[in-house]
Parts: C-alpha cells; structure tokens; sequence
C-alpha cells in the first residue's frame, strides 16, 4: 500500500510544478516593536490589529510590508480593505497567493495590516500528498508573507459591514481551518473565499497558477486598470 502511494505521490510531482502554493518558514524573531510604521509625520498607535495573531510582529516585521499595486478599487471614505497578494516561493513556480487586510487612514492608506493565507501542513510533503488527499491547512502568516516582495496586488476597500463580515469569517477559519487540496481547493481558492465579501468572483478557470490566478481574478472583476476612486 506504501509503495503504491509512493508511485501516485510522484505522478503527480509535474502537475504540482505548476498548480501548488507554498510557504517558507524562518527561524522566529523575538523582535518587538511598540508602534507601527510613520505614515505622514505621525506614528499610528492608534490604530492596533483585530486579530493580533495575524500580524506579521511574530516575524520581526509588525508594521507588514507594503506592495505595489496592480490594480486598486478604493472608495473615499471606507475604513478598511482587502488586499490579494501574489508572491514567489522557492521551489515551485506557481507561487503563492495571501490576503493581507485592515485599517484604512482618512487618506485611504493601510495603518494596520493582517495577513491570512492557506497552504499545507508539512510543506513538500504536505504539498505532493494534496494532489491526492486533503491535507490540513495552516493559515498564519510565514516569513514569506512577511519580508517578500508581492509580484502582483489587488487592493478593493471595505466598508464597515464588509469588513466585519471578514473578521468574521477569518476568524471562524482560524478556528476551523479549511482543507487544503492541490485541485479543489487551494490558497487561490480561499483567497477568493475571501474576496466574496466585497462580491468579488473567482475567475472561470479555477485552477490556474497562483502567478496568472491573480491577474485573472482582477480582470473577472473589471479592475485591471481601475484606478482609486476620488
């Protein structure tokens, strides 16, 4: 029985090149740091993560990094966002994707981020065993998340509604999280998940790449060029 699982583990070693998400750890950092990033000339301490456990502080990085937009749907005036991130991960060139989310400044600029994302337990392993399984599913930032620069981002403002509704349904996943499947339900797909608060639909091919998933998912919500709304 082992060995045949073994053969079905690397039959599908070619399709996981092109279709898996991972993560990379590294060696945590005790680094603390009291307040946010300057915006402006002033520091942001008013301004603090709903859910601290999502932050990217456990990596030496609290304030998270900011990424390039590639596409941007921000209304004036809302208070929070969504943010659809894209980013390399060694070993395999599908990439990953993540959402970052939070706290809007009146000039419609992230004062907090949050960071979720789903990817296997077990990294490789985990990886080439969900070509055939489900396999259990961390959502935590990684360092990855943390200190890598995002090829590709999709930011789309929340009203307060909206964004309760994500805190919600993030937290509800944190204490339930999703399988993982190579196939059927991946770190593009609950990205996605994610996303419907905000009405945002997946793209009509499901299973592409995170590395082209991304632009699909902006363009199957009409954002490719959108521009922040003034």
């Amino acid at each position: 029985m082992f060995s045949g699982f073994s053969k079905a583990i690397a039959a599908n070693a070619t399709a996981l090149a092109l279709a898996a998400c991972q993560s990379v750890s590294a060696p945590t950092s005790t680094t603390t740091v009291s307040a946010y990033a300057p915006v402006g000339t002033a520091l942001i301490s008013a301004y603090a993560p709903e859910i601290p456990d999502l932050s990217c502080a456990v990596h030496g990085n609290p304030g998270g990094v900011a990424a390039k937009l590639t596409a941007n749907r921000t209304r004036r005036g809302d208070p929070a966002y969504i943010e659809f991130r894209q980013r390399f991960s060694p070993g395999l060139p599908s990439g990953h994707l993540f959402v970052v989310f939070g706290r809007l400044d009146q000039s419609g600029d992230p004062v907090t981020r949050q960071y979720i994302g789903l990817f296997p337990k077990g990294s490789l392993v985990g990886l080439y065993g969900g070509a055939i399984v489900p396999i259990p599913a961390d959502l935590k930032p990684s360092y990855s998340d943390c200190h890598f620069s995002a090829n590709a981002a999709y930011r789309v403002s929340l009203s307060e509604a909206q964004y309760q509704q994500l805190l919600g349904k993030v937290r509800a996943n944190l204490a339930s999280p999703p399988m993982w499947r190579m196939f059927g339900y991946n770190c593009n797909n609950y990205a996605a998940s994610l996303g419907n608060v905000a009405g945002l639909v997946e793209p009509a091919n499901r299973t592409q790449p995170s590395f082209s998933y991304i632009y699909a998912y902006i363009d199957a919500n009409g954002d490719r060029a959108r521009k922040p709304a003034s």
